[in-house]
């Protein structure tokens, strides 16, 4: 795992869309898997600015990390995110986009017809946020690091993030998610983690210099050669060592 520290959220999208960026530009049809939330959303500002400019996704395939489950149309969907900050936006579209149907009534197919896209379309680079309990996607603290692709209950942590992140209120929020797991995720070419602000150093803490650990999901980078982790000096606050 490869550690890179920056100044602030600024730095930490620009850098982290340059990863994005290379993968678009040196692979012949690259395959992108990208999640939503906050910590993203500097990065796709980038994105669209440089396809709108010029950088070539018509060989591109994009997928995504999770989605909630809800209807299609809910504020807080993954789709409903990539559509709103990507794909209204630019002028170019990607040969193909796979996201994951969260209304579905067949959860059990819909993960079946997702791992049998991973399999057709292996990824270049999964993009990843860090929750503030360390967990990755929807992968909560205790999960498994050789979890598949699963419908995961949130924990409420990740329920409250949820609710600020789109204004909604308790009841509104999502509980379940369909998500790939930690075992899919590490298995991309190369996985990127970008994290910012202080409200996740404790996390970062635990992630670099806490044990390897199903109670730390993200620690199970630290195993991972093909892994990339941006961090602002916010997010690295409590790091006793760099």
């Amino acid at each position: 795992m490869e550690v890179i520290y920056v100044k602030d959220y600024e730095e930490m999208s620009q850098k982290g869309f340059e990863q994005i960026k290379k993968v678009m530009e040196t692979k012949e049809s690259p395959v992108v898997s990208l999640n939503t939330g906050g910590t993203p959303k500097g990065l796709f500002q980038y994105l669209v600015e440089a396809i709108n400019q010029g950088l070539d996704i018509s060989d591109a395939t994009i997928m995504s990390l999770d989605e909630y489950i809800g209807p299609k149309d809910a504020v807080y969907t993954v789709r409903n995110f990539m559509n709103q900050r990507l794909f209204n936006n630019i002028e170019q579209q990607p040969k193909h986009l796979f996201l994951m149907d969260g209304s579905t009534d067949d959860v059990e197919s819909e993960i079946k017809r997702y791992k049998e896209l991973l399999a057709t379309y292996p990824r270049d680079i999964q993009l990843l946020g860090l929750g503030t309990n360390a967990h990755l996607g929807a992968n909560e603290p205790g999960t498994p690091f050789d979890t598949t692709m699963f419908l995961a209950e949130h924990h409420e942590s990740t329920i409250q993030s949820t609710m600020k992140e789109y204004g909604i209120t308790r009841e509104e929020a999502p509980t379940e998610m369909l998500t790939l797991g930690l075992k899919e995720i590490a298995e991309a070419e190369t996985v990127l983690l970008l994290v910012s602000g202080k409200h996740k150093a404790q996390a970062v803490k635990d992630l670099v210099e806490g044990d390897v650990t199903p109670d730390c999901p993200a620690s199970v980078l630290r195993n991972c050669e093909n892994a990339v982790v941006i961090v602002d000096e916010d997010a690295a606050s409590l790091l006793t060592k760099e």
